[in-house]
């Protein structure tokens, strides 16, 4: 997955699940609720974001919660990603 076909939406969603996953490990699976306030995001576009990085195959999603976490593929991509003043 090239970089390109990751919006800014969803690279400001990613690093912050990246953040997560640093400061709690790899079972890091935060809340939504909230969720947009920690990427800088509005409501609607935390939904977005999610929305596509899950048919993208790069976050994990729980309804029950709701909750999402990073897939194996999306740490790959995050890790892959630009610094965020590089962009």
């Amino acid at each position: 997955m090239s970089d390109r076909s990751i919006s800014g939406n969803e690279r400001k969603l990613l690093r912050c699940l990246l953040r997560f996953y640093r400061e709690i490990g790899p079972g890091a699976t935060p809340g939504l609720k909230g969720l947009d306030e920690e990427a800088g995001l509005e409501r609607w576009e935390i939904s977005e974001a999610v929305a596509a990085l899950r048919a993208k195959g790069l976050i994990e999603y729980w309804e029950l919660q709701p909750a999402v976490r990073l897939s194996p593929e999306g740490l790959q991509a995050v890790l892959r990603l630009p610094e965020e003043g590089d962009a």
